[in-house]
């Protein structure tokens, strides 16, 4: 009985072959278990740069009036830039966006500030303003136009939509000097009779003086 009790050479093979080290199961293990942290990581962080990145663009649609960023054209820029001939004093933008309404009221003269609610809009306008050299003249801040005084500025930007110019017009009147000049883009005041327009389409820009608003000649 020579090799009594031992299980024949092909059954032994078969069960060798079929059997894996408990090590190596646990390696392998492990290898996946990182990769899926690795991987639930990666897709965390990504939707939460999404989320900082979209959230200042998409909250103020959720508001009452939304004032969506629009940028301006090079032909809205210059009819505006046109409207501030021979005016002094100065100057702000509400609802600034990117900031090139403002840079270029800087370059033609003017201590020149924009308001936005966007914060990314505001820092890119910052860096904007330096690159352009005129950092010192045109300032940029993060604020609700609503929450703002304008009374101190003598000419005032506005690139509205319908839906705020009836309020933002009774704002204005409220707060502004007689001297002071607002000047609409895209869409005009609905009781306001303008002093001046220039452009077409899109383009048009309307100018207000104070002043005759208030049925007073300067």
């Amino acid at each position: 009985m020579e090799g009594g009790g031992g299980a024949p050479p092909a059954v032994l093979e078969e069960n060798e072959s079929r059997c894996v080290p408990a090590a190596s199961r646990g390696a392998d293990g492990s290898k996946r278990s990182s990769w899926g942290f690795l991987f639930t990581g990666i897709v965390g962080g990504t939707l939460v740069a999404v989320y900082a990145v979209a959230t200042p663009f998409l909250t103020p649609a959720l508001r009452k009036i939304c004032l969506p960023f629009v940028p301006a054209t090079t032909k809205q820029i210059e009819n505006v830039v046109k409207m501030l001939h021979c005016r002094t004093g100065s100057l702000v933008d509400i609802g600034s966006g990117d900031g090139r309404i403002v840079i270029a009221a800087a370059k033609a003269g003017f201590r020149a500030v924009g308001y936005e609610l966007n914060p990314w809009l505001v820092w890119y306008s910052r860096y904007r303003a330096w690159r352009e050299g005129v950092q010192d003249s045109a300032q940029f801040y993060i604020s609700d136009l609503w929450k703002v005084t304008f009374s101190q500025y003598s000419n005032i930007i506005v690139f509205g939509v319908p839906q705020m110019m009836p309020q933002l017009e009774e704002k204005l009147a409220l707060e502004l000097k007689d001297d002071a000049r607002v000047i609409a883009c895209r869409f005009p005041f609905p009781r306001w009779t303008p002093d001046h327009v220039t452009g077409e389409g899109v383009d048009t820009v309307w100018a207000y003086d104070v002043s005759t608003v208030r049925g007073k000649r300067p």
